[in-house]
């Protein structure tokens, strides 16, 4: 069934809570009565190291509980892509329904690039991964043509929100269902505030959340939300902070009686008045609270920094987010911030600014896939500790626009872009398991 099939195990670890609650209450603040039966009335230094003694055992019982991480990678044939879909896409709408993949739309470049004159075209086929027959098969259309929309699970099905045709964006919203029974059905679901493309969304049950990206074709703080089990329409929640960011990343955990919202990445591309910035703040939104507050930045641990600009994520054990993909920091930021001069140089004609904007195009395009360094890295994000680690390393990761779809127990990654407007028609299957 595969061409290609691996199993990584991960230095990350997964600590599991697993000590005696009665242990475990000896960390909060008020344990002051119980301390009183549970250490000897040691007064003095030989009290506290007691206590210190007792805290450390609590540690090594965290620390023996840990457990290592695996990750199965298996690409899948590209067998029954059909015309220009055998290049690949970027920003696919995509579900995952009953061990049933599913992937619709997406854009590419199939003649020349941009910069060259090439049309970008989008795509309005859906295709089904058919595992008997071990081939893609098409088994109906979108309403139009799209990309650069969301693909987010629901209790019964997906949503495939917003995005963007050929001259328009989108505020249109679908649900998907599929079974083998009943085939496909895509159905009208409320239609978003305002037209949305290449924006972020995630769902934890029948939460679902969109934020960033272009806002009614400008770049946008919004955030809007629904819950599918109660809600007739979408609701805007409390913009996120600072700068406007197109092609963020989010994902979302519970916590306690609380779901948190966490927004990566993401870019601005400048404007009139503000130079193009990469936006590498990582904040988090209380649901509960209404409200916004940083709690990291995107930077590995000898404080290098990276981006997630066109990565994908995935909430893992209800504390880790795993982000796939993404673009090179530096040379991304430099490159948008070059055109930008370039588009606002005032001692320029018309003509020389067209010359110059394509002599600089022409050689940032063409170089080699390795030259753009997309992120090979699987940041891991842990919400408790709000430290960064690696999961897991491969140049399968190295793509940008790429869809996201599945639970850590199986997920798959569908095509993307390799290099800016070239993309890959490969979409490979993984599965995140603990010992």
């Amino acid at each position: 069934m595969v061409n290609d099939k691996r199993q990584i195990m991960s230095k990350k670890t997964f600590s599991k809570s697993l000590m005696p609650a009665v242990l475990r209450s000896l960390t909060t603040k008020s344990t002051q009565s119980l301390l009183h039966y549970c250490i000897p009335p040691l007064g003095g230094v030989r009290g506290r190291l007691s206590l210190i003694f007792l805290l450390a055992l609590i540690s090594c019982t965290e620390t023996q509980k840990e457990q290592s991480m695996k990750m199965n990678i298996t690409a899948l044939t590209t067998q029954g892509l059909e015309g220009d879909l055998q290049k690949g896409v970027s920003a696919a709408y995509a579900a995952l329904i009953d061990d049933n993949l599913l992937v619709a739309g997406g854009c590419n470049f199939p003649d020349k690039l941009g910069f060259e004159g090439g049309k970008k075209v989008f795509y309005d086929e859906i295709l089904h991964f058919n595992k008997t027959q071990n081939q893609w098969q098409t088994i109906g259309k979108l309403p139009e043509a799209a990309a650069y929309g969301a693909s987010v699970a629901i209790p019964d099905g997906y949503l495939w929100i917003g995005g963007q045709a050929a001259t328009n964006s989108l505020a249109n919203c679908y649900k998907v269902q599929y079974s083998k029974e009943k085939a496909l059905n895509l159905t009208d679901f409320p239609a978003l505030p305002e037209p949305l493309d290449n924006f972020a969304a995630t769902s934890i049950g029948s939460k679902v959340f969109v934020a960033g990206g272009n806002a009614s074709g400008k770049p946008s703080n919004k955030v809007y939300y629904i819950d599918t089990a109660t809600d007739k329409e979408w609701h805007r929640l409390t913009d996120f902070p600072e700068t406007a960011s197109v092609q963020p990343v989010v994902a979302a955990v519970a916590h306690e009686s609380d779901t948190h919202l966490y927004l990566f990445g993401g870019f601005f591309g400048g404007d009139t008045i503000h130079a193009p910035a990469l936006i590498t703040t990582v904040w988090r939104y209380s649901l509960q609270q209404q409200q916004w507050q940083k709690v990291a930045t995107e930077e590995t641990a000898d404080k290098k920094l990276f981006t997630l600009t066109g990565a994908t994520a995935l909430a893992i054990d209800n504390r880790y987010i795993a982000c796939f993909g993404g673009v090179n920091a530096s040379l991304f930021i430099n490159t948008i911030t070059d055109l930008y001069h370039i588009g606002r140089d005032t001692t320029l004609t018309d003509e020389a600014r067209k010359q110059k904007n394509y002599d600089y195009m022409s050689h940032y395009m063409t170089q080699p896939i390795a030259y753009y360094k997309f992120n090979q890295e699987c940041y891991l994000f842990d919400t408790h500790t709000k430290q960064w680690s690696v999961l897991d390393t491969q140049p399968d990761f190295a793509r940008a626009g790429a869809t996201l779809v599945g639970t850590p127990s199986e997920f798959y990654l569908v095509q993307g872009e390799l290099k800016p407007g070239v993309r890959s028609p490969k979409t490979y299957k993984l599965k995140i398991l603990s010992n």
